[in-house]
């Protein structure tokens, strides 16, 4: 009966071979007996036989110990120790050939493998595993490198279309440092887990150039940043965007100069307190919001400035604008003064008229201006008395010098009485400016 058995078996893998001479594979269904009294168990070992193969198991065939083994899943020919696949032989599989050396059952030693896919490795095994140098191929991918324990680990050169990579693996992934090229753009330095990681400088294909820190794939930390039209970036970034201080700056060749911020950013964009400087020599020094100047800063021209609030870039909400040393006041509204206010003592705390030359004006009403003149005159100099009058309210100034008095055209809000009366005195002890920002800013409300 088994002889039987045997025969059939020869048979079906002859026809196999004739429809098939490269490679021929035989599997017995469990449902399906050779004859009506012998039924093939399941998990029946198979015979393969490839005839590419036939010189080299005539050579295996010469060794010592030289057997051929079946296997449910494919057929041995080479050296056998004790049942066991030992020394070199050949083992032809479903779906793979395998050439090599064996240890105790283990491709142990230099051994190549084909699958039916494409894919080829060459190498060496310990213990069953690629352990060493090994080649593996796998349609346009390939790797040339070390590995341990099946894994690709150590240094090593990997392929994939246009995609390279040359330097360390640890365990199956990128780790260490190497070199990798996608799509042109080409990056040199430190990688854990795949993923970029440490310093390394990145050269893009546009020409644009990174040179710093990664963490995870993406540059943060302390980096540079060049773009192929000539600006630079040095400073801070976050998940791949700017984020912290830095400066950015630009060279425009057509008018000379440096386009420059300095200052912080926030998701790539200038968020916080900068200087940022144009080429003329223009400069804003103060807050930003989302790129543009929002809040408070203060702008300065070679012939002006402002100071004061900003919204969107524009001059927005009360500021000060001096232009050919005219200073106005007052609240502005996209970049268009609305509400002016003339500068007062208590806000300035500068002198825009004297009081000599603002007599006539005062005491015009009523008399001459010569004999109002020639009556308080010789106050000039001394220590007169000054009343502050608006509405009901009445502060008098004692001991004070006229000429260090800081006072608008105004007859309406400064008179001089020689002779005061029933008025509370009130004798500063503070300079001119500070006394009339601290007692008189009820008086203009």
């Amino acid at each position: 009966m088994q002889q039987r058995n045997d025969l059939l078996i020869e048979q079906q893998v002859q026809q196999n071979m004739n429809i098939n001479p490269t490679i021929a594979s035989i599997s017995i269904p469990d449902d399906k007996p050779l004859s009506p009294i012998s039924v093939v168990k399941p998990q029946q070992n198979i015979h393969i036989y490839n005839k590419d193969y036939e010189g080299k198991i005539l050579m295996l065939k010469r060794l010592a110990n030289y057997q051929e083994q079946d296997y449910p899943n494919g057929t041995f020919y080479g050296q056998m120790m004790n049942g066991k696949k030992h020394g070199q032989g050949l083992m032809l599989l479903q779906g793979r050939v395998c050439e090599g050396i064996w240890q105790n059952d283990r491709k142990h030693g230099h051994c190549k493998e084909i699958f039916d896919t494409g894919e080829t490795f060459e190498g060496e095994y310990q213990n069953g595993k690629p352990q060493g140098k090994g080649v593996y191929i796998r349609n346009n991918e390939s790797y040339d490198g070390q590995w341990v324990n099946g894994f690709k680990h150590g240094h090593g050169i990997w392929k994939m279309g246009n995609d390279f990579y040359e330097g360390e693996w640890k365990f199956g992934k990128i780790d260490g440092y190497g070199v990798y090229i996608q799509n042109n753009n080409k990056y040199t330095g430190s990688f854990r887990n795949n993923l970029k990681h440490g310093h390394g400088i990145e050269n893009f294909a546009n020409g644009d150039l990174y040179n710093g820190q990664f963490c995870n794939g993406k540059p943060e930390g302390q980096g540079t940043y060049i773009w192929n039209n000539g600006a630079e970036y040095r400073g801070m970034f976050k998940n791949g965007v700017r984020h912290g201080k830095g400066v950015w700056s630009k060279w425009d060749p057509l008018k000379e100069g440096h386009y420059r911020y300095e200052g912080m950013f926030e998701n790539d964009k200038k968020h916080g307190q900068g200087v940022f400087t144009w080429p003329s020599g223009n400069y804003y020094i103060g807050a930003f919001v989302n790129d543009y100047r929002h809040g408070y800063g203060e702008m300065f021209w070679k012939d002006q400035y402002y100071k004061g609030y900003w919204e969107r870039g524009m001059q927005h909400g009360d500021g000060e604008l001096c232009k050919n040393g005219v200073i106005k006041k007052g609240r502005f509204e996209n970049n268009v003064l609305t509400n002016h206010r003339s500068n007062s003592m208590w806000e300035s705390g500068e002198s825009n008229f004297k009081l000599a030359a603002n007599l006539n004006q005062t005491f015009s009403h009523g008399m001459s201006g010569s004999s109002q003149r020639n009556r308080y005159m010789p106050a000039i100099g001394r220590k007169p008395k000054l009343i502050m009058r608006k509405g009901d309210k009445t502060i008098i100034l004692d001991n004070l010098i006229i000429n260090d008095i800081p006072i608008e055209n105004d007859p309406d809000f400064l008179t001089i009485c020689p002779e005061p009366v029933q008025q509370k005195k009130f004798k500063p002890k503070m300079n001119c400016s500070q006394l009339l920002k601290q007692h008189f800013s009820t008086l203009r409300k």
